[in-house]
């Protein structure tokens, strides 16, 4: 567990990777909303999005150096999946591989099939796994997925019709030949896309799947939800006072919330020492024009938000004692992100600390982004 200096203020520092390669076509490819992105030690898997509205950009995996730029495609074979928009991509140190699953592959917006994916970063070559399901899993985009110990969670997203709040799992422990989705208990609140679901790790607790946010024709917001593998039951915290008032973000979706993993203990007097657990970025603030639809932007965040676990918190409506604590951001060289959605973000942890990578996403000015960030905590 880290412990850092005090300071008054919690910090964000950015600085913006300055991105090359060998051709040109590398890193304009990476100019891209409705992308997923995660980090292996210091590289950045870069999967699927979009450039132009609705169209897939390709079905390249790219691998961006965090520690120098370099950009590349990663090697595989002919067999990969498909081109797709809104998919999820995580990893599993355990076995070296990321995991890939859904997202939609046509113009039309129809989700790709349910298999799950596996690329693995020894090998160099995708696999695709069959997943039967003890009750019905749709095909989906725009959902959340993660990995805990040795569990998958999807959750929410985009069927074809309407949205979802439905929580299934598939067990990685056994053989990947085997896969079956279970049922878990469904979130409180409307069926939603666009939404987080962040694996923490509280100390002296056992994790908790946190969501926040997402789309259900509006952008929601106003409670923190958290689902707790080891109990099987969702819970939820209400934000306090009202939209924009100290510890309340305002309502989002199409934004990260990226696990701080290890927590980092905060140098709080005391016993009341707290643990600073996540960091939740950005996201859309109101939808596009109704005409233009997923065709457009709405307007986007340019906040973060640090999540934090204090014991001074705790009461009979928030036993984990979580808060939301705005970050002062700042630029290494005076710049900082500009507001976006639809985005791909990761937390990176080296040696000398960790930090939030952020890739790509949306402006307001409908702008697919290409740039990369690297945010450092400064408490």
């Amino acid at each position: 567990m880290r412990h850092l200096p005090s300071t008054s203020t919690m910090r964000l520092i950015w600085s913006q990777l300055p991105l090359k390669s060998a051709t040109d076509a590398a890193v304009s490819a990476l100019k891209r909303s409705s992308n997923s992105l995660a980090v292996v030690g210091n590289k950045a898997y870069v999967y699927g999005g979009e450039q132009i509205p609705r169209i897939p950009v390709d079905n390249e995996l790219w691998v961006i150096h965090l520690d120098d730029g370099s950009v590349h495609s990663a090697p595989t074979s002919m067999l990969r999946p498909s081109a797709r928009v809104g998919a999820c991509l995580t990893y599993k140190p355990e076995t070296s591989s990321l995991y890939l699953w859904g997202g939609r592959e046509s113009e039309d917006m129809t989700p790709c099939r349910s298999d799950l994916w596996t690329y693995g970063l020894e090998s160099g070559q995708w696999e695709k796994h069959a997943t039967s399901a003890m009750s019905e899993v749709e095909d989906r985009s725009y959902h959340a997925m993660c990995i805990a110990a040795d569990t998958l969670y999807l959750h929410a997203g985009c069927p074809v019709k309407g949205r979802l709040g439905t929580l299934h799992s598939i067990s990685l422990a056994s053989s990947l030949s085997a896969l079956t989705w279970s049922p878990l208990s469904a979130a409180p609140g409307p069926g939603r896309g666009g939404t987080v679901l962040a694996p923490i790790t509280i100390p002296g607790s056992t994790p908790l799947l946190v969501r926040y946010g997402g789309f259900a024709g509006y952008e929601l917001g106003g409670s923190l939800d958290y689902f707790s593998p080891a109990s099987g039951a969702w819970g939820s915290v209400a934000m306090p006072g009202k939209e924009g008032d100290t510890g309340h973000p305002m309502a989002r979706s199409v934004h990260t919330l990226v696990p701080v993993s290890p927590p980092i203990a905060l140098p709080d007097s005391g016993a009341d020492h707290g643990h600073l657990v996540g960091v939740m970025l950005f996201g859309e603030r109101g939808p596009a024009p109704a005409h233009l639809g997923h065709l457009g932007a709405g307007q986007f965040h340019n906040d973060a938000w640090a999540l934090i676990c204090k014991p001074s918190a705790v009461s009979d409506t928030n036993e984990h004692g979580f808060i939301f604590t705005e970050l002062e951001q700042e630029g290494k060289d005076g710049d900082v992100p500009e507001a976006r959605g639809w985005f791909a973000a990761d937390w990176e942890q080296g040696d000398k600390g960790g930090r939030v990578v952020v890739q790509g996403g949306l402006n307001d000015e409908n702008t697919r982004l290409g740039d990369v960030w690297l945010g450092k905590l400064e408490i």
